[in-house]
């Protein structure tokens, strides 16, 4: 079946352009191009699907799960981008089950979509036939996707990410410079590539600085407050000698800081602990957590942005890298005293 990106090949002009045309968005196209795109629509039978003929777009979201501060804030991001075009959004859970992901995508075959927002929990080895998949099921229909939290070569996809190995390298780094030479490393659910990109940054700070890395001080969690502390509990039971944690990110890492006091230990005295994501709750805690500010908010907001110019033909910025920031506070460094920090709120 002939797609958009084949009408735009045999017209000649661009996918956007074609979008433009057959979508009837009101923005100046040449009547050349017009009359080219109308063509070859017509040679190769190409039918706009009838959902693109609603005035009202539906967005749908898909995230890994919705309830956590990091993806609530995400969300805000969205829809206040989405909410004043007065579009519909439907939000999906995948749960970190890709099963339930792909599940998720084939009840939207169905649905009347203007454009996707994807936090993909893709295994790596699957990516190359999955993307494929999303591109000739979705976007070849003239749906657009938008990746979030992933790079992905490729003209078909919108991808806003950041730079999780920097990121992570910069957090163990700071542990190292303040001294520390034994640092533990709570890891996040292993189907997540920034799971293993934040893993590899901790890996490389410690190589740069001439540190063995020691497989006893890593210890795997599910990025829930409770697998954070399950995950420290082990670490304190099988070494007492360690002393600075780094965490995959602020939820386990709270738990983790539980667990270290559960064992009398002093937060940064005995341990210093480091997160990443900069959630609220970051400020809250006692001590104040150390940790990356990823801009969660800004990531949405963007995303909204995208999927709404996207769906309209505009050209978009395919790869967006966000910038991220060390906040050290007193849970790592005890004469910190910027605990109310409060970027990315």
């Amino acid at each position: 079946m002939a797609g958009m990106r084949d009408v735009a090949k045999l017209a000649g002009v661009s996918l956007s352009t074609v979008s433009v045309v057959l979508n009837d968005t009101g923005k100046y196209v040449s009547e050349e191009q017009r009359k080219k795109v109308y063509a070859a629509a017509e040679a190769l039978e190409y039918r706009l699907p009838p959902k693109k003929r609603f005035s009202h777009k539906t967005i749908a979201v898909i995230l890994p799960v919705i309830t956590s501060s990091f993806f609530s804030n995400l969300l805000n991001g969205i829809e206040e981008t989405i909410s004043p075009d007065k579009s519909l959004l439907l939000y999906y859970n995948s749960n970190y089950n890709f099963e339930k992901e792909k599940e998720c995508l084939l009840i939207l075959k169905k649905q009347s979509l203007a454009g996707i927002i994807l936090n993909s929990i893709c295994p790596s080895d699957a990516e190359k036939e999955y993307f494929a998949w999303l591109k000739e099921e979705f976007i070849e229909k003239g749906i657009p996707i938008v990746l979030l939290e992933r790079k992905v070569v490729s003209e078909d996809f919108y991808c806003i990410y950041i730079n999780n190995f920097e990121s992570a390298y910069a957090a163990t780094r700071h542990l190292i410079e303040a001294g520390h030479k034994k640092i533990g490393h709570i890891s996040g659910n292993d189907k997540m590539l920034h799971t293993y990109e934040r893993y590899e940054g901790y890996k490389k700070a410690l190589a740069d600085a001439g540190i063995p890395f020691d497989p006893e001080l890593v210890q795997k969690g599910d990025f829930t407050p409770f697998s954070g502390y399950t995950a420290a509990k082990k670490l304190l039971d099988i070494r007492m000698d360690f002393t600075a944690l780094f965490s995959a990110n602020d939820q386990m890492a709270i738990g983790a800081m539980k667990a270290v006091k559960g064992f009398g230990k002093k937060i940064p005295e005995d341990i210093a602990v480091a997160g990443f994501d900069n959630l609220s709750v970051s400020s809250l805690v006692e001590p104040a957590l150390t940790t990356i500010n990823v801009p969660a908010f800004q990531m949405g907001r963007l995303s909204g942005k995208l999927v709404l110019n996207a769906s309209d033909g505009e050209q978009c910025e395919r790869m967006n890298l966000l910038e991220t920031n060390l906040i050290v506070r007193r849970s790592s460094k005890a004469s910190a005293n910027n605990e109310w920090e409060l970027t990315g709120w």
